[in-house]
């Protein structure tokens, strides 16, 4: 199991090497005038120093005494469901519009969570939504309203 716990980070490691490349082949620039590379550089540096430390803390666990978690499809669920939840934002958000996918989108990710707190999770999910919405009008982003034509 102790090889298997090195894979994720080590693909990672190996991902942001093929990012910083990449954006170096765009461009960087300077911090002053940035290219269109230097975010992602940025960015690929950080997973590569994260998974690195990763990594490393991975090297001094002694796996025998940890307590080994269940495997199965129990496990895969929640995942799983927010996965799907995803693809179905995608697919909705031309069609019903960011406000209101978003509101379901946080709403049903919430319930993942807390499914008891069903009134919690509508509240906050409406509260995001709008909250992000309005983030996005205030830095000039134009979103989908969708059919219903729902936004300001």
């Amino acid at each position: 199991m102790k090889i298997l716990n090195r894979i994720s980070p080590i693909f990672l490691m190996g991902l942001s090497v093929l990012i910083g490349f990449g954006s170096i082949k765009l461009g960087i620039g300077t911090p002053g005038n940035m290219g269109p590379g230097f975010m992602p550089f940025l960015a690929s540096a950080l997973l590569f120093i994260l998974s690195l430390l990763i990594l490393k803390g991975l090297g001094g666990v002694d796996e025998g005494k940890k307590e080994r978690p269940s495997t199965g499809w129990k496990n895969l669920l929640k995942p799983g469901i927010l996965i799907i939840a995803l693809c179905v934002y995608m697919l909705f958000l031309n069609v019903l519009g960011y406000l209101l996918t978003a509101f379901l989108l946080m709403s049903q990710m919430l319930f993942i969570s807390e499914p008891k707190k069903w009134y919690m999770n509508i509240a906050l999910g409406a509260i995001i939504a709008i909250l992000s919405f309005t983030l996005f009008k205030w830095l000039q982003v134009q979103l989908p309203t969708g059919v219903f034509h729902i936004g300001w």
